[in-house]
């Protein structure tokens, strides 16, 4: 028998979080009186920003792609009368981690599924007011297509994502991208054995594409998405970064 399956102290949110200890990302609000990670997820500045450039309503839907631990529909339900959020999560570690979150927080309005949200959205009938894109679009092999699928079923979307830029262009392989009637090119993210560790929460696949600003507003373009907002611009340890909102309209 596995005792480690059992708790045999009292209740307490930490409890729950220490069902991964050592690999939360985000660090929860003071309130919780819990130990996490470090990242300041639950107070996020670029979803801050961009939730500042619409006039949400009560009656608005959003979709979020990879919540990761549940800390952006927090920081919705928090701040913003919105009537439902929908988060998909492939990781199987991170889903779960996003009900402890949805737990300790007590979410009323999220909803967390589990699976790929590519596949969800090529199979969605439902339309969403805002789609947020934090952190997906350059784990994707082919960014081209899940442009596209978010354009099918959302009116603006939240994106942060990497760019790539000049190391990228010097060390990484080019390939070529295409997608109704699109192409561009891009540049691949060999992930190599990192996958295999617990701690990785990139996309399902061995490799991603990343796309140069350029070809990302193109793209955006391509699809529908006329109006593209820019905020913080910049580097960080992994190359170029960007945060944006584009809307149909």
């Amino acid at each position: 028998m596995n005792i480690n399956k059992f708790v045999d102290i009292h209740p307490s949110n930490q409890n729950a979080i220490e069902c991964f200890p050592g690999l939360w990302y985000s660090k929860f609000p003071e309130e919780y009186k819990v130990n996490s990670g470090d990242c300041l997820a639950f107070e996020d500045g670029r979803l801050k920003w961009a939730l500042d450039n619409f006039d949400i309503e009560n009656n608005w839907d959003v979709l979020e792609l990879g919540p990761l631990e549940g800390a952006h529909p927090f920081y919705l339900e928090r701040n913003t009368p919105v009537k439902s959020i929908t988060s998909i999560e492939g990781n199987r570690q991170c889903w779960l981690k996003c009900l402890i979150t949805k737990e300790i927080t007590d979410l009323k309005r999220t909803r967390f599924l589990l699976g790929n949200f590519e596949e969800y959205l090529k199979h969605c009938e439902e339309q969403f007011d805002l789609g947020l894109a934090i952190g997906v679009l350059y784990h994707m092999k082919n960014p081209l297509e899940l442009i596209s699928l978010i354009s099918s079923c959302c009116e603006r979307i939240i994106i942060w994502t990497q760019l790539a830029g000049k190391k990228q262009e010097e060390d990484w392989k080019t390939t070529s991208l295409s997608y109704e009637n699109l192409e561009v090119q891009g540049y691949i993210c060999d992930y190599g054995s990192v996958p295999e560790k617990d701690e990785f929460i990139g996309g399902v696949g061995k490799y991603s594409v990343w796309l140069k600003k350029d070809c990302l507003i193109k793209s955006l373009e391509h699809f529908g998405f006329k109006k593209i907002t820019w905020g913080d611009q910049g580097t960080n340890q992994f190359g170029h970064q960007a945060t944006l909102i584009a809307q149909k309209a």
